[in-house]
């Protein structure tokens, strides 16, 4: 006998940058693949599955961006403060950066001196 996997129903969030006014529609956590097809702001985009570890959860996500005058339509929560995300730079990430582009100037020097020797080398014959 097959059990049925759990549904869970998503959770629908209207976000907006307070900078430009742009608007997006974020509906996260539901477990059909097509759920989101019948509402308006999402006719256009795709749901995309949540993977943890290399493996799908069966779990959903899916993102809209509203057009001018386009509501989400009913929303789980709707927060009056915005959302204040910051990036502080981190010294391991600098640090890989200037490792991975030191790599790449090697790597590119070390093709163009073979090119060079194999020129030398064929004109000589």
């Amino acid at each position: 006998m097959v059990e049925p996997k759990e549904q869970y129903e998503p959770e629908v969030y209207e976000l907006s940058d307070t900078k430009t006014n742009e608007k997006v529609c974020l509906a996260t956590g539901f477990t059909r693949h097509n759920l989101m097809k019948d509402w308006t702001a999402f006719s256009g985009t795709e749901a995309s599955q949540i993977v943890e570890d290399g493996k799908p959860t069966g779990v959903y996500n899916q993102v809209a961006v509203l057009e001018a005058g386009q509501e989400c339509g009913n929303t789980t929560e709707k927060a009056d403060e915005p959302c204040a995300a910051s990036l502080e730079p981190d010294e391991m990430v600098n640090l890989a950066s200037l490792t991975v582009f030191g790599l790449r100037v090697i790597f590119m020097k070390t093709v163009v001196f073979n090119v060079l020797m194999t020129l030398r080398l064929w004109i000589s014959q």
